[in-house]
């Protein structure tokens, strides 16, 4: 009997199951934690939640919203992350999706079998012996913002340095920091909002970025910016649309020079956007110092690349995050450099039976991407759909990473960076013309030998 296994309950793991249990597809959802929410469940005991006390969501209500489901009228624009988890709480239960949801229970390893199908082996929180199941499918839904990455070399002398240092997934309040020098590294969303948190009662905070980025203000022309994505400006073509948005960034925000920012090289639309009106206040009122890059460390100080050196206690990385599989092989699949070589970001092509959620990170929100991916999940599932040959996938792939490496900055941060109209009219296509391929053939699923499990009984 054919049943899916899927791996996490966050916002891609909960999409997959409202689409799979609406389609009456039998599945199961293992989740490690003990409650829903992922990411935006603060403090999360599955250990892998970098949300901190003070988050607000850097996108609007109604571009975070899923297709099927939005956000409450009540809501501020921005959310607290207290309310987007409240959100997707009301997402499980207006489908029934916690009878589907096996909590407490960590996938150890996922392994394709010869004669076809899936192994699943887990671990029940405080239990001593693993357990095993098989499954038709699998749908990897463990996202991609629990795995700290640092830098790689260390950065010289980062050992003998003898303050703090934390990645900012460890981050929660700013109390430890009060009246310290501290030194944030990067230059995306929550370095953005950690520096200019922490420096309201820091002695001195230092924000040190490699590269110049544009900073955003969450809004333009008194709309949130992120709705820009809906507007006539996405409709225009790159090259009008990239100076048509640095104008606009120069007229509501002013020039980088302002705020003692060096000006970017690239376009705005060359990189995943950084968002924060907090920090452009903060380094207008010079309570955040910008600097380049570090070049390395002392026991108490930090040099940067244009030779200057500053006295630093403290020093948080916000280096982002590395996308990882610990329950599969590499031989199976992984993501190296950032970069997944994945049908559509969801079919490998060469691994029957396997597929990703969430690995699409649009400059915008990612949830209303979500239902639209499981529905193709779903139908392939079923057999209503059918996949182009693993051939046609693996040249599809390449020729969108060819045009991938002209649109965006080539770092491991951008190697799941997408366009989110391009991503969403791509899906549509391939949905009609898996529809075409499949014709009125269904093809044959592997069996799994066994009754199905209930979800209450594993």
């Amino acid at each position: 009997m054919r049943r899916t296994c899927v791996i996490g309950a966050g916002p891609s793991g909960l999409a997959a199951s409202k689409v799979l249990a609406s389609r009456n597809v039998p599945f199961d959802c293992f989740e490690a934690g003990s409650g829903i929410g992922g990411l935006w469940r603060y403090g999360n005991d599955n250990g892998m939640s970098g949300v901190y006390a003070s988050l607000h969501a850097n996108i609007s209500k109604e571009s975070m919203s899923f297709s099927s489901l939005a956000m409450p009228e009540t809501y501020p624009v921005f959310p607290h992350h207290s309310m987007v988890l409240a959100y997707l709480e009301d997402y499980a239960a207006s489908s029934g999706l916690r009878r589907h949801i096996v909590f407490g229970t960590r996938v150890t390893s996922v392994r394709p079998l010869d004669d076809g199908g899936w192994e699943v082996v887990y671990r029940r929180r405080g239990g001593v012996a693993e357990e095993t199941r098989r499954y038709t499918e699998v749908v990897v839904a463990n996202g991609h913002h629990w795995d700290p990455r640092l830098p790689a070399p260390a950065l010289p002398g980062a050992e003998e340095f003898g303050g703090t240092a934390i990645h900012s997934h460890d981050y929660r309040t700013p109390d430890r920091y009060a009246g310290r020098r501290v030194l944030v590294i990067g230059m995306g969303n929550s370095a953005c909002e950690i520096a200019a948190e922490i420096s309201r009662t820091s002695a001195r905070t230092f924000l040190s970025a490699r590269d110049a980025a544009h900073l955003f203000p969450k809004m333009l022309l008194g709309r949130p910016a992120d709705h820009l994505v809906w507007s006539p400006l996405s409709d225009l073509p790159r090259f009008v649309k990239d100076p048509a948005l640095r104008l606009l960034l120069r007229l509501t925000r002013g020039a980088p020079a302002r705020y003692g920012l060096p000006e970017p090289v690239r376009g705005p639309l060359a990189g995943h956007p950084s968002t924060s009106d907090e920090l452009l206040a903060q380094l207008a009122r010079g309570a955040v110092t910008p600097k380049p890059g570090v070049s390395s460390f002392g026991r108490d100080t930090a040099v940067f690349r244009d030779g200057s050196r500053e006295s630093v206690d403290a020093v948080v990385y916000a280096t982002g995050y590395r996308i990882s599989f610990p329950f599969l092989e590499p031989s199976v699949f992984a993501a190296s450099d950032g970069r997944t070589e994945l049908y559509l970001r969801t079919v490998p092509p060469r691994v029957p039976g396997l597929y990703f959620m969430g690995l699409a990170q649009p400059s915008g929100a990612a949830f209303p991407l979500l239902e639209p991916q499981a529905e193709w999940i779903a139908e392939l599932i079923e057999g209503a759909v059918a996949l182009p040959s693993p051939t046609d996938m693996t040249r599809a792939i390449a020729h969108e990473w060819r045009r991938h490496r002209k649109t965006y900055v080539s770092t491991y941060r951008h190697g799941i960076e997408i366009d989110f109209r391009s991503y969403r009219r791509a899906l549509r296509r391939e949905r009609r013309a898996g529809r075409r391929r499949a014709g009125s053939a269904v093809p044959a699923l592997p069996a799994v030998a066994g009754p199905a499990p209930a979800a209450d009984a594993l």
